[in-house]
């Protein structure tokens, strides 16, 4: 300890018992002073045989006399211990700087190597995903096209299934729920086939026949969306239809039918054949009203076909009919004489397979409209449909109610009586070029919708009236 500037022992004892105090202090806070201090001084003051070593670090025996002064000044081995004590906490604090040094610098190597293996592993990482994230989108684009392609097909497998199955039966079997069969009261059934088919069939090819049949049901088809009937099927030149199934329609199924008919009578002359121009089609046709069951036939391939009598009495009204006849039974003949709206004549007892002798009756007309000239239709041909862009205008008067529609494919104009009512009705808009004038007499005579879509009907499956 050095006191350079201690003038008196007195001085030397003030401070170097403050001197002893920060020392003990520091022993108390500090372990590696503590080691050091009983290592240095503790130690050799213990193994020391003269008591008056002692003397510097008790300041009990400290006197102000010259005894005090000996024994101060011959503490020598007090003062090499102080000393050793320092170099001893001075060589420990080097060891723990070395050892604290080593540490940081081997964490510091450790998080350069980290830090080093980062950098490297990062573009490998942004590399993956840039490629996975490539890869997912990909994935997404290619799932969303399946998914659209998967709406495309079960739009058309709905309607393929909708024009094989009524809508309301078709719900029923995509909701996985068994059809029963249906029980209705009233019904009336339609049958046509084409007079002298078979010799028309034998003188064409094979693809003729279906272009013919084609072009006519696509007719047909297109003539019966106007009703509220339902197409049973089409099983070669033979077409029948019901009104008052499979959604039950009051007494309005044998006045659909009826005018359906009508209709069809007269477009039936309009239908072309393309490899036979000069020779016109002509129907023989048939109806009943009668009680009817329906229902779901069939696992594999299911048919909605209709059971009873009413079937089998309506195709014998049809297979004893004339051409460009309707035939009806005398059961019609009362459903439709209830309005006093149609023409029928009595044709007379005939005999009727099955049956035995039946009054029945030809179906003439409806008394308040004509049947309208539906070429636009009738003489439909996809081929030149593609091109014709343009199409003539309609000349409709009112004065005496009634309509004349001028025919694009021929020069005649047909007048179509229509009731005071219908008069004031804004024709329905159609989208289709070349289809105006038949959209809208279509909507006056029938009263339920306007053209619907050209679907062919579906062909096979065994005649209901063979049974």
């Amino acid at each position: 300890m050095d006191f350079p500037h201690v003038a008196t022992h007195t001085d030397f004892q003030h401070k170097w018992t403050y001197e002893l105090s920060y020392l003990g202090f520091a022993r108390v806070m500090t372990e590696r002073l503590n080691d050091c201090w009983l290592e240095n001084i503790d130690f050799k003051l213990n193994s020391s045989q003269r008591v008056k070593h002692s003397y510097i670090f008790d300041t009990s025996l400290w006197q102000i006399s010259g005894a005090g002064m000996e024994l101060l000044s011959g503490s020598h081995t007090g003062i090499q211990a102080l000393t050793n004590t320092q170099r001893c906490l001075f060589d420990r604090a080097v060891l723990a700087l070395r050892l604290e040094s080593r540490s940081v610098s081997s964490g510091l190597s450790m998080k350069v190597c980290l830090l080093a293996i980062a950098c490297l592993i990062y573009p490998v990482v942004m590399f993956s995903f840039k490629q996975m994230t490539e890869w997912i989108q990909n994935y997404a684009q290619s799932l969303k096209e399946r998914t659209e392609d998967l709406k495309r097909q079960r739009q058309l497998a709905e309607d393929l299934l909708h024009q094989m199955l009524p809508k309301s039966v078709a719900k029923q079997l995509r909701q996985q729920k068994h059809v029963e069969a249906e029980s209705y009261e009233k019904v009336t059934i339609f049958f046509s086939d084409i007079v002298g088919f078979t010799s028309i069939s034998a003188s064409c090819a094979p693809l003729q026949v279906v272009e013919m049949l084609n072009n006519l049901y696509m007719c047909f088809d297109t003539r019966i969306d106007s009703y509220n009937v339902y197409k049973v099927e089409t099983i070669g030149d033979a077409y029948m239809v019901v009104s008052g199934l499979p959604e039950r329609n009051g007494d309005r199924h044998a006045d659909e039918i009826a005018k359906m008919a009508l209709d069809l009578l007269a477009a039936v002359r309009q239908v072309s054949i393309p490899h036979m121009p000069n020779h016109r089609l002509e129907l023989r046709a048939g109806i009943h009203t009668g009680p009817c069951v329906a229902g779901i036939v069939g696992y594999k391939m299911p048919r909605y076909c209709l059971f009873g009598d009413t079937v089998n009495t309506a195709s014998r009204m049809e297979s004893t009919s004339l051409p460009q006849k309707i035939h009806t039974s005398s059961e019609t003949y009362l459903a439709l004489i209830k309005d006093n709206a149609y023409e029928l004549q009595l044709r007379g007892e005939i005999e009727v397979k099955g049956k035995g002798k039946m009054n029945t009756y030809w179906l003439i007309g409806h008394k308040n409209y004509s049947v309208q000239n539906d070429s636009l239709v009738c003489n439909w041909n996809p081929n030149k449909a593609r091109k014709k862009k343009t199409v003539a205008g309609s000349d409709v008067s009112a004065g005496n109610s009634s309509v004349t529609v001028q025919s694009l494919s021929e020069n005649t104009t047909t007048p179509v009586s229509l009731p005071s009512s219908v008069l004031n009705r804004t024709p329905p808009r159609t989208d289709r070029p070349g289809l105006s004038v038949a959209a809208h007499m279509e909507h006056y005579s029938g009263g339920y919708g306007t053209l619907g879509s050209m679907i062919g009907g579906l062909q096979g499956g065994d005649d209901p009236a063979n049974v």
